[in-house]
């Protein structure tokens, strides 16, 4: 067994070239180490989807004691991406009425405000992750589940120790108490002043009683406050990165802002954001890309190289902002699709076409080599990202 995870890609390349390589030499399944445990590798477009599919890959039993963590807030059973069946069904309802395409939609003059005075704010030189990048969708997540914008720092700093790698189980436990005490006391505040906001309906839905219980509902919001923005932020820095990498593509985009639909799948699929999903657990054998894998087996669903697979993409380590059959898995797919990923759309559309359109001369504003990037989370994530024009 010659595979590792995880990879020791630079955090700089926007593509995963272990990942690539055992794809093309060893095939679509591979069987790895990951620490002290045997993970397969789901390598392939097609057998990604089929693990994020395929109820016989379970979230749940990857939840168990013992099984396979890739980060540990990411193993919290009460969370929406650890559950299945009924219960899964049951919470995503009463969540997803908040990430409708209607809800969405109506969301967008909303977003354009923001960006359009963040983007107002700006004098170059400029850093946008934190000119743009992290207040854009800390603003929108904040907004959309009725929390203070004025707590952001608080929030950007409970979310970047639940979003880290290696924790020990005394500090994910203290980062989940701290996070979660501030949502009791705003749910408390709901009960008293209520609106129009997410946290004031999950509160309805608990009291009405049967629908969800407190636990569930502080563990979901913790993942909706924290997940529902980080995952927007630094793709948001990636995606800019990587215009700025490929001018040509860049000048495409200028040109016709309504390639910004099928610019923005391109990015997802192009800019790589994190190696893999979560990870699965067998729950009876069951044939993966004709590989045989037994009951109890955990599999690990390799999104970077998915979505680099020359099989779902012709000359996938090209850029094609007008690429239309880019339907990447970064943001999962099948039962687990996230939540927000239209909303995450959403912002990454009206972000990226205000930043062409009002910064045609954007460039760099160090060598590449200088930028830096976040070492303790999996996500592929810019600490800063100086620009001018």
């Amino acid at each position: 067994m010659s595979a590792t995870f995880p990879f020791t890609t630079p955090r700089s390349l926007d593509n995963e070239p272990e990942a690539q390589r055992l794809l093309a030499s060893e095939g679509p399944v591979v069987l790895a180490k990951m620490g002290p445990i045997d993970i397969w590798l789901a390598l392939s477009h097609a057998a990604c989807k089929q693990v994020l599919t395929d109820p016989r890959f379970s979230r749940e039993e990857a939840t168990r004691p013992g099984g396979p963590v890739t980060i540990p807030s990411g193993a919290n059973p009460l969370v929406l991406t650890s559950l299945e069946g009924r219960r899964h069904n049951r919470i995503r309802k009463l969540m997803a009425s908040a990430f409708s395409p209607r809800m969405v939609a109506a969301l967008r003059p909303r977003v354009q405000t923001i960006v359009d005075e963040l983007l107002d704010s700006l004098e170059s030189p400029a850093d946008l992750v934190a000119g743009l990048c992290t207040p854009l969708p800390t603003t929108v997540i904040c907004e959309l589940l009725g929390a203070p914008y004025s707590d952001a720092l608080d929030i950007r700093r409970w979310t970047g120790v639940l979003m880290t790698s290696a924790l020990t189980p005394e500090e994910l436990r203290q980062a989940e108490n701290d996070m979660q005490g501030y949502l009791a006391d705003l749910v408390e505040e709901k009960r008293l002043r209520p609106d129009d906001k997410l946290i004031t309906a999950l509160v309805g839905a608990h009291d009405e009683g049967g629908h969800l219980t407190s636990a569930e509902m502080l563990a979901n919001l913790q993942m909706l406050l924290a997940a529902g923005h980080d995952t927007t932020v630094n793709q948001l820095g990636n995606s800019l990165l990587t215009l700025l990498r490929h001018p040509a593509e860049l000048r495409r985009l200028i040109d016709d802002p309504a390639l910004i639909g099928t610019a923005v799948d391109e990015l997802l699929r192009f800019s790589r954001l994190m190696a893999a999903t979560l990870p699965r657990v067998t729950t009876e054998a069951v044939e993966l890309a004709g590989v045989h894998l037994e009951a109890g087996a955990a599999v690990l669903p390799i999104l970077s190289s998915a979505n680099r697979d020359p099989a779902a993409f012709p000359d996938p380590d090209r850029l094609d902002l007008g690429r239309d059959d880019a339907a990447p898995v970064a943001l999962g797919y099948g039962p687990h699709h996230c939540l927000g990923a239209q909303l995450a759309k959403l912002e990454l559309r009206v972000a990226l076409t205000s930043v062409v359109k009002r910064f045609p001369g954007l460039r760099l504003a160090v060598d590449e080599s200088e930028l830096t990037y976040r070492m303790e989370t999996n996500v592929r994530a810019l600490v800063s990202l100086p620009v001018a024009w």
